[in-house]
């Protein structure tokens, strides 16, 4: 009877860690000049997140996103609205200022990177090389 308990145990941990990690996303975050949001939450012993924009009282969402550990390696997964499906993005570089996430073989971005200035605020940028877009966060929840 001890080994489901101990296994149990250790399954806990790792969710644990996995969200600890990332958990200063957690929250709601409006994009600096816009009417344009992301909404972070612990899902399972992941992160997901909702990216949205209001127009005219409606809510347009234009990207879920997952911020999931598989094996020993984090990815940064979004799904754009479309047809496309989701693209993985392995999390090359991380601490507790923020992350980058790359994957060459996309065509645009190839990298995706959160940077974390304060405490209510972060910086998203999203590039190939040849061009990068940045966002500015406020946290608002």
């Amino acid at each position: 009877m001890r080994l489901p308990l101990v296994i149990f145990f250790f399954a806990s941990i790792n969710s644990f860690g996995q969200i600890k990690e990332f958990s200063w996303l957690i929250g709601t975050w409006e994009e600096d000049g816009k009417s344009s949001y992301e909404v972070w939450k612990e899902d399972n012993g992941s992160l997901s997140a909702e990216s949205y924009k209001m127009k005219d009282g409606n809510k347009i969402v234009s990207e879920e996103i997952k911020l999931v550990k598989r094996r020993n390696d984090f990815y940064y997964v979004p799904d754009v609205a479309g047809p496309q499906g989701p693209i993985d993005f392995k999390i090359a570089s991380f601490n507790e200022m923020g992350f980058v996430a790359e994957n060459a073989k996309h065509d645009f971005p190839t990298m995706i990177s959160y940077e974390r200035k304060d405490e209510n605020h972060f910086v998203a940028m999203i590039g190939n090389g040849d061009k990068t877009i940045t966002y500015s966060f406020t946290k608002i929840k």
